[in-house]
């Protein structure tokens, strides 16, 4: 297998917004993967999700697109799904699993980003698995039973409510490393069948600490840089480092034989630019694999109104149509 390596071209005028857009980001506080949830607190994202899903539910109604939630079979009870159904036939159906470091984010707060793909003409499945709870001490084994029976339910029932046999995953930053466990998980129960695809956009892949994100400084924008390697460590107590690079938690270290075709957005000013990078090149190995390199691009830039998210997302809806047969990809292809 090959990886192809594409990149973003930015006109001057992008490139200056892109760089008066991390201006502003470099003014903010920075995020501590571990301490999000006593920061902010999981009933204000709550509250938030629910007043964004408001906003933006009157947006893709003019758009066409058809907005509900539902609740699937999970492995704890009830696992909340929110649809954005195409205006006419789906052309496959996608699954979203939002970011937010593992402990805050939601399916509403996607709304703006899956709302592309439902215009384009895809059904969105944007799943709200479950959080980090620091008073059980358990987290991702939760958070990844719950995706593997998004996809299990994605894969069966899902595809035959859209009358499509076409469904691609797409994760976010934690989003990006649950589906890759997921997926694995899912090859390793025997299930016989995988999505069509998977895009992963600005994943963590190794949360013991990738060389980027080890050697991010202060003025990494939206972490602490200096600290993100300790940070990470603050997810997994009780394992040394080794440990941290275990399969069952770290996908970067896992046998990826059998994997379908992935998609890696990267942002070429991320500190876990590396996660991306190096997976791209172990996914390479098993299953076709491309990487778009997004300049200018900090973590979360498709959320930060930089000219960059747009382009990336037009990139992300070629590459699905491309594995559909619709299409070509729109941007040179470097072949680095």
């Amino acid at each position: 297998m090959t990886l192809a390596v594409h990149a973003l071209s930015l006109t001057t005028a992008q490139t200056r917004v892109g760089r008066r857009v991390n201006a502003a980001l470099a003014l903010a506080p920075r995020l501590k993967p571990a301490g999000w949830r006593l920061v902010l607190g999981q009933r204000l994202n709550s509250a938030v999700s629910r007043a964004a899903g408001a906003i933006t539910e009157a947006a893709l109604k003019r758009q066409g697109v058809r907005l509900s939630t539902m609740t699937i079979s999970g492995p704890d009870g009830a696992l909340g799904v929110r649809l954005l159904e195409p205006p006419g036939p789906a052309r496959a159906l996608i699954v979203d699993l939002h970011g937010g470091g593992w402990v805050v984010g939601s399916a509403a707060l996607n709304d703006r980003l899956t709302g592309h793909f439902a215009g384009a003409g895809f059904a969105v499945a944007s799943i709200d698995y479950r959080l980090l709870d620091e008073a059980r001490g358990v987290w991702m084994p939760d958070a990844v039973a719950d995706c593997v029976a998004a996809l299990r339910w994605a894969l069966g029932e899902g595809a035959r409510r859209f009358g499509t046999d076409r469904v691609f995953v797409i994760g976010e930053s934690a989003g990006a490393h649950l589906a890759a466990l997921a997926l694995l998980a899912l090859r390793d129960e025997g299930a016989g069948r995988l999505p069509a695809g998977c895009i992963f956009v600005q994943g963590v892949f190794d949360l013991s600490g990738t060389p980027s994100a080890r050697s991010a400084g202060p003025e990494a924008l939206l972490f602490d840089g200096p600290n993100l390697e300790r940070d990470l460590a603050r997810l997994t107590p009780g394992r040394d480092e080794a440990a941290r690079k275990h399969p069952d938690i770290s996908p970067l270290h896992a046998d990826l034989a059998g994997m379908p075709p992935a998609l890696f957005v990267l942002g070429e000013i991320d500190p876990f630019q590396d996660d991306s990078r190096l997976m791209a090149d172990r996914w390479a190995e098993v299953a076709p694999a491309t990487r778009l390199d997004v300049p200018e691009a900090p973590h979360g830039f498709q959320h930060f109104g930089a000219p960059t998210a747009a382009l990336a997302q037009a990139f992300v809806r070629d590459w699905i149509a491309a594995r559909l047969g619709n299409g070509p990809l729109s941007v040179e292809n470097t072949n680095r």
